[in-house]
């Protein structure tokens, strides 16, 4: 039987570990078939100092895209992620390819991490959250927001885990049935990751700072899909994702970048 296919759709830097340059580490490491499509391109994290960003044009994505599903390949697409998008206008082929491609795989996964922002502010074009929530959130199995993130989804202030599930269910419904939110303050004055669905809901405390490492949720987000196209149960799944995570955050010397491939390099040895 062919292995199934992961699709991520990201941002790529040439130094540092942020979008397709965090997950497919992550992928490879795991000896998860997954392939890339690179919504742009810098030197690497704007936090560096990095100003130019080529963006990959609309009808690029739209070409390359409706090349991919005449590609044999595509028959053995489990999954797409989606990250970071440089314009609103690269939003629609991305969600028409999403459309398509759940329509041919009745089975798909599509996770929506909406890269948006974090710690109060956002870092893309407002049309860019817009779009987003009105494009892709209703196509999403699973969304992997930060607190920052989830607030804006669900259009609500997020202080706590209490609220942080009060917003995730609140987004529950139609095809999306699962909510992973991460970086999320804890009245015992911890910070945790909670993964919400109808039936239950699961907070994870992490080891984990309560301003976050650019990457860290490209990386867990990875690790959660993967596991959730293995077949793993969402509950482990969730706690394995939070935990690899957690340890690869541990060795980041500063908040621009993780060293994603020196950890799984060293778990290989």
């Amino acid at each position: 039987m062919a292995q199934q296919v992961i699709l991520s759709i990201q941002s790529a830097v040439m130094h540092g570990a942020v979008g397709n340059d965090a997950a497919m580490p992550v992928y490879q490491h795991l000896k998860q078939p997954a392939e890339r499509l690179d919504t742009v391109r810098l030197a690497a994290h704007p936090g560096f100092g990095t100003r130019a960003v080529s963006v990959t044009p609309p009808d690029e994505l739209n070409g390359l895209l409706t090349d991919y599903r005449h590609l044999a390949i595509f028959q053995n697409l489990a999954a797409v992620q989606t990250g970071y998008f440089g314009q609103p206008s690269q939003i629609d082929p991305v969600a028409r390819f999403i459309t398509e491609s759940q329509a041919a795989h009745s089975q798909l996964v599509y996770l929506l991490d909406p890269v948006l922002g974090d710690g109060g502010r956002l870092y893309v074009d407002k049309a860019i959250s817009e779009m987003m929530r009105d494009r892709l959130l209703p196509l999403a199995d699973i969304i992997t927001p930060n607190q920052f993130e989830l607030g804006l989804l669900a259009d609500t202030a997020i202080t706590g885990e209490t609220d942080a599930i009060a917003a995730a269910r609140s987004l529950l419904g139609g095809r999306l049935q699962t909510v992973f939110v991460t970086g999320v303050p804890t009245t015992a004055g911890q910070i945790a990751d909670i993964m919400v669905r109808a039936e239950t809901e699961m907070l994870i405390p992490a080891d984990k700072q309560a301003s976050g490492v650019s990457g860290s949720g490209d990386v867990l987000s990875a690790f959660f899909l993967s596991a959730v196209v293995s077949g793993l149960p969402l509950t482990q799944a969730a706690e394995m994702a939070s935990n690899r995570t957690a340890q690869i955050l541990r060795r980041a010397e500063t908040q621009l970048t993780m060293p994603v491939l020196a950890s799984v390099w060293e778990e290989l040895v």
